[in-house]
């Protein structure tokens, strides 16, 4: 037996005569008796200023299921009738004390009928400025205290809009402080719906997509709401909202965050609602300009006849808005929510476009792309796109869809299916699909500045006429105009190493115009083969860059070199422009990177810091990236970072030098982790036992406590070199950053003993090669592709030290 039966409850619905009650609540309810989803004791109080009596508010029920057509002359009058019997009336203002007590009698008769001490739902269908009476006598009168015991309860249900900005949000919230969180249901009818809810199991029951669900892989998201009827009889109401107000603000911030959220840390409403806020909390939010450049607003012609509607009404009925968030998952990554009335047609789904793979086994010039198509009406269902290979002898490729998960709605009356949902669950107590107090406060955080804007006429209102797709064109073109120039269009690349020239191969994957320059021509020719442009002096390369501002990317050794391509001769700073920006993507010192920034600075020119881990393998896949410098000129660029970086794998630190700082601490603890590496399998090789050491490398990299690249790394150099290493120097050596961390951590007077002793043993290894030294040196053999294999004078050394 379904739990909700053994919930003995009482709905008191306050403003129980009007459209709400008309359109929602009473059909929901039977909808609900009519699936028998209602607890065996359950009834229905409506309260209200009206003259009616329990029969007069019967026939008012019965007259509304009349009018949707939900009572049908099939021999189930017995069914209404029971249906009915479920209502009674209490008069009373929301105002008046003596009302409530006259409620609370009502609902005791009602218990000493029944022999329990019932549940008490409190249905908040008033107008905002109604509320406040309510809650207030609710609590003075002691009705919104639970009881029969801990398995009692008392909920208020809160309609949508929650406020009309973050301000009367925050004064609803402070209204309904003498109700604890849990017992706050706030209904967003959205929620209730089969398809918006099956977004969060299309993700998170399946481990389909949801390891491409990110900037990596997604292109872009677009959210569309487009509806053929228009404002009707509800002129008044919609001139106080708008439609951001009505159903952006709301359904379609709700359904982003379902679409972004991290997988929730368990299947609870609460933890639930909290990835939804989290994702919420990342929105970016707009200054005036963003504003004007990012956000699109129209009117139907017409509206302004609606009754109820102000001469010369500025309120849009349609609305564009391109939304960030700023975060790593998903910076970067597009997102459109769109939403219009007398739009011609109903359009209601969300669609994920993939990026292309690359390389891409498919036909030249094909364009399909993989999406998944959320649809949410008139029929909600997921449909996947795909490519597959056509029937027949030819290698042609065809645009095929999976469609699944496809619903109808069972009821004609609109929100019925959702209302029933979202009441079932406040009568059990699940709190999954209700707004959270946090989701409110970020969602209104986004949208006020926006509506203050389109308030104060910032951004231009346009029209268009009714059931006419112009308007959709109009906002496209509008965006299109005023997107800002992709930072894709160039960028130059000085120093093309192992490191350099991997970055430039996945630049130019990425879709960016790479110039290319190396000391050495032959590395620049052989890149322009893989799509460079190359250039053969730092002059031709910065004439090459036709971005403003143009970025430099600087990958040269540290030192000399850097200073060298900054102030020589044929420097940067005599060819760039204020405004420009160089990054030096090398390990320098960041002591050294603060005075070369105060040198550059002086041009005019901005100055970033990237560390960059990962070796060659991780500059040609996706490299670790530490950023440091000025956040605005980050924010500017962050693009570049995003393509360069493996998913989730750059960060922004400020401050000038902080990210070379940041990689020269990382580079001090790889030496501290290799070093560990190196004595452990020093000390097995040497043990009596005759252990495989590749068998120890692999069962060391799955699942222990020490499972990492390094030991990943040690095992392929195993595969290449035999467990002797024979061909391994044991002489190791070192490029700057561990000297720099044990110097560093001295000035700090940090202790360092790992460190400072894994720093020392390279130096002595000089002189006394060893095991342990060949194991750290392959390692940097194979992450960094440094050469490690043993010189003739250094067999002369071992020999030496053997005798």
């Amino acid at each position: 037996m379904d739990k909700i039966f053994e919930k003995p409850t009482i709905l008191v619905v306050f403003g129980a005569t009007g459209d709400l009650m008309d359109k929602k609540i009473a059909p929901s309810l039977y909808y609900l008796h009519k699936n028998r989803k209602l607890p065996s004791k359950f009834k229905v109080l409506g309260f209200s200023r009206s003259g009616y009596g329990d029969k007069e508010f019967k026939k008012f029920i019965f007259d509304i299921l009349k009018k949707n057509e939900l009572v049908k002359k099939s021999g189930k009058e017995k069914e209404m009738e029971k249906f009915l019997e479920l209502f009674h009336f209490q008069k009373g203002k929301f105002g008046e004390r003596k009302d409530y007590l006259s409620l609370a009698a009502h609902m005791q008769q009602i218990d000493d009928q029944w022999g329990v001490c019932s549940n008490k739902l409190f249905y908040l269908a008033v107008p905002p400025g109604s509320m406040k009476d309510i809650v207030v006598n609710l609590e003075k009168t002691g009705l919104s205290e639970p009881c029969g015991g801990p398995k009692g309860w008392s909920r208020v249900i809160v309609e949508k809009p929650f406020g009309r900005d973050s301000k009367t949000a925050q004064n609803l919230e402070k209204l309904l402080s003498s109700f604890k969180q849990e017992q706050i249901y706030r209904i967003d009818h959205y929620l209730g719906k089969e398809m918006v809810q099956g977004i969060l199991n299309f993700r998170f029951s399946n481990n389909l997509l949801e390891h491409n669900w990110s900037n990596q892989h997604i292109e872009k998201i677009e959210m569309r709401l487009l509806e053929k009827i228009g404002v009707d009889k509800r002129g008044l109401f919609y001139e106080s909202v708008g439609a951001l107000r009505d159903v952006g603000q709301n359904h379609l911030l709700e359904i982003l965050a379902l679409l972004t959220m991290d997988m929730p840390a368990s299947n609870s409403p609460d933890a639930i609602r909290k990835a939804r806020a989290k994702a919420l909390e990342s929105l970016r939010v707009y200054n005036p300009k963003e504003i004007s450049n990012k956000t699109f607003r129209a009117q139907y012609d017409g509206y302004g006849d609606v009754e109820g509607v102000k001469a010369n009404s500025k309120i849009e009925t349609y609305f564009k808005i391109n939304v960030e968030l700023e975060n790593n998952r998903w910076s970067g990554v597009p997102i459109t929510m769109e939403s219009g009335k007398m739009m011609g047609k109903v359009q209601k789904e969300v669609v994920v476009t993939f990026k292309h793979p690359r390389p891409c086994l498919c036909q030249s010039g094909q364009d399909q792309q993989n999406k998944v198509i959320f649809s949410l009406h008139p029929k909600q269902g997921i449909t996947i796109k795909f490519l597959a290979k056509e029937p027949g002898f030819t290698p042609a490729i065809e645009s095929r869809s999976f469609d699944f998960m496809l619903y109808e709605e069972k009821s004609k009356v609109p929100y019925i299916e959702e209302y029933a949902k979202l009441l079932f669950d406040c009568i059990n107590g699940n709190q999954t699909w209700f707004v959270s107090k946090d989701e409110i406060k970020y969602m209104w955080g986004f949208t006020d500045p926006i509506i203050n804007a389109w308030q104060n006429n910032s951004v231009p209102l346009y029209f268009y006429k009714k059931n006419k797709s112009d308007i959709v064109l109009k906002a496209d073109n509008f965006f299109k105009k005023n997107e800002e120039l992709r930072l894709s269009t160039g960028i130059g690349i000085i120093g093309l190493g192992k490191m350099g020239a991997n970055l430039a191969r996945r630049l130019v994957e990425n879709e960016w115009d790479v110039v290319g320059y190396n000391k050495t021509k032959d590395a620049t020719k052989s890149m322009e083969k893989e799509g460079l442009r190359g250039a053969y002096s730092i002059k031709e390369l910065v004439e090459k860059l036709n971005t403003s501002p143009r970025i430099v990317w600087l990958m040269v050794p540290a030192g000399k070199p850097v200073d060298e391509v900054l102030f020589g001769k044929d420097g940067l700073v005599n060819y760039l422009e204020k405004g420009d920006i160089i990054i030096d993507g090398g390990n320098s010192y960041y002591k050294n990177t603060i005075k070369r920034h105060k040198k550059v600075s002086k041009y005019g020119i901005h100055y970033m810091d990237c560390g960059v881990s990962g070796g060659p393998g991780g500059a040609r896949n996706g490299a670790c990236l530490m950023i440091g410098g000025n956040k605005k000129i980050f924010k500017k660029i962050e693009p570049l970072f995003r393509d360069m970086a493996q998913e989730n794998g750059y960060q922004f630190f400020p401050g000038v030098g902080a990210g070379h700082f940041v990689k020269m601490v990382h580079n001090g603890i790889e030496y501290g982790m290799m070093q560990a590496i190196a004595e452990g399998f020093a000390i097995m090789k040497k043990s009596k036992y005759k252990l495989d050491l590749t068998k120890v490398s692999d069962v060391y990299n799955n699942g222990s406590v020490i499972e990492s690249s390094l030991i990943r790394w040690l095992r392929e150099a195993y595969d290449l070199y035999g467990e002797d290493l024979a061909k391994i120097s044991g002489q190791v050596h070192h490029s700057g950053e561990g000297q720099w961390t044990v110097k560093t951590a001295k000035e700090m007077k940090v202790i360092d003993k790992v460190i400072s002793e894994a720093y020392k043993f390279r130096l002595r290894s000089q002189k006394h090669p060893s095991y342990t030294g060949k194991v750290v040196s392959a390692l940097r053999g194979q992450f960094g592709q440094h050469p490690v294999l043993k010189q003739s004078k250094q067999n002369r050394q071992i020999k030496q030290s053997k005798k």
